[in-house]
């Protein structure tokens, strides 16, 4: 159905997200899955020019009948030195992606960040798996449990892949 993968530069990135929300928008997709991929896509997209300073990113989407994958690595400062930058102080990068995945925004502390936060809700609902990276932490979501571990390497920026099949989800009532 759709194959992409393409480095990035942080310029294009807008311009990048329309022609891909274009091209997904022409597929034959169960209720609800459209606006799961395309509300995925623009909340990535956009921590990514709010909160990464990257100068790139490489995209991959695989959408087929069954089963869909999307992919996205920024090369910038990673979740727990954005977090830093905004003076709230995860103590390492376990934390740093707790936090994310919890909702905590690094907009204003006052705010909850809703995108990680509901694309996890999101991705339970269609019982898929989400993996974050970022600095030495690896965190692997799948049926509502997290499991971390240490990598052998440090990330720098932030890695996300989001596997799911392709099915019917009511995207109002997983998001609630």
């Amino acid at each position: 159905m759709i194959y992409y993968k393409k480095k990035i530069a942080f310029s294009g990135l807008n311009r990048e997200l329309i022609d891909i929300s274009k091209k997904i928008e022409g597929l034959k997709l169960p209720k609800g899955f459209l606006e799961f991929i395309n509300y995925t896509l623009f909340e990535l997209f956009a921590n990514i020019k709010e909160h990464s300073r990257a100068k790139s990113a490489v995209i991959e989407i695989n959408i087929n009948k069954k089963n869909c994958l999307v992919k996205i690595i920024d090369n910038g400062i990673g979740l727990r030195k954005s977090y830093l930058l905004k003076k709230i102080y995860p103590k390492d990068d376990f934390a740093a992606i707790e936090f994310a995945l919890s909702g905590l925004s690094t907009k204003n502390l006052q705010e909850r960040g809703f995108g990680i936060y509901s694309i996890r809700k999101l991705t339970n609902a269609l019982k898929g798996e989400m993996i974050i990276k970022s600095g030495f932490t690896q965190a692997a979501i799948k049926e509502s449990q997290i499991n971390f571990k240490k990598t052998a390497q440090k990330i720098q920026g932030v890695d996300i892949i989001i596997r799911t099949p392709v099915k019917l989800l009511d995207f109002y009532k997983a998001v609630e």
